[in-house]
């Protein structure tokens, strides 16, 4: 008998936790029913304040869409030359460039090239960076293509590129350089043949700090110039505020490079930037 009253004690206490879950379950779906009513609402006041897209998620152009043709390429090349630690870093870059491209009006045609070994390891095994929209190559530039299309960004060269043109491969060097391995770009381009240039930063901003700037900062500046064609506005737009940049004097605001042609790379030995990009 003592175990009848025992059982029965039993499944009382199961019933009083039941009908607790029950109700829990119930003000649950009732709570998730007033906030679906509250943003309902808050969307509806935004579209009649002419702000409804700012709750829209953004959806970009894809590659194929896009009506911009320039090729802006990462060179992963340089994957011996880093240890696993910066290898991570330079695939952040990339992913940071990834997003940079994506949120375009009219994203750039974006390779990655040699893309193997340690980089292309950690990429494949961050399950949030596949399905991303790049072309992702194994090859070489040289195989993929033409040596005069290529213009390698190097803060070394004496030239300075002045515009982006659609018949041109813009290539950044994908490395994380702590001027442990200086001139790797620039002696690239030169063994290989390929033309090269330098941002014109030093045309149209002062800087207190070394001008050293990050794989996805570069990206940035070319996404910036592409869409408002203004390269002083690019670089206040992009790099960071500790650098200590301020306007160059004398320099009117506008696109054109200081005593620039209508070539998209002009020829200068003054002012190049320190040559590392990290």
């Amino acid at each position: 008998l003592n175990f009848y009253y025992g059982c029965l004690e039993g499944l009382d206490h199961i019933h009083t936790i039941l009908l607790h879950l029950i109700r829990w379950l119930e003000h649950r779906k009732l709570k998730r029913l007033e906030e679906k009513r509250r943003k309902k609402e808050k969307r509806a006041a935004l579209r009649r304040a002419g702000l409804g897209q700012s709750l829209c998620r953004f959806r970009g152009k894809s590659m194929e869409q896009s009506s911009c043709k320039i090729r802006v390429v990462i060179d992963m090349s340089f994957d011996k030359f880093m240890q696993e630690k910066d290898c991570r870093r330079t695939v952040q870059q990339l992913n940071w460039s990834y997003s940079v491209n994506r949120r375009l009006a009219e994203p750039f045609q974006f390779y990655v090239t040699s893309f193997e070994g340690s980089c292309r390891k950690i990429y494949d095994s961050i399950e949030s960076y596949q399905n991303q929209d790049i072309f992702l190559k194994s090859e070489p530039l040289d195989v993929l293509f033409k040596a005069c299309e290529i213009v390698y960004l190097t803060a070394d060269s004496e030239n300075v590129l002045t515009g982006l043109e659609d018949s041109k491969v813009y290539v950044i060097g994908g490395l994380v350089d702590h001027n442990s391995e200086k001139g790797l770009c620039y002696n690239l381009a030169i063994r290989k043949g390929y033309a090269h240039a330098r941002l014109p930063i030093d045309e149209f901003v002062e800087m207190k700090t070394r001008k050293v700037l990050t794989i996805n900062h570069v990206f940035e500046i070319l996404g910036h110039f592409s869409e408002h064609g203004d390269w002083e506005k690019a670089f206040f737009a992009v790099i960071p505020p500790r650098k200590g940049m301020s306007r160059k004097i004398g320099i009117e605001s506008g696109s054109n490079v200081p005593g620039s042609s209508s070539d998209c790379i002009s020829n200068t030995r003054e002012g190049c930037y320190s040559p590392t990009t990290t």
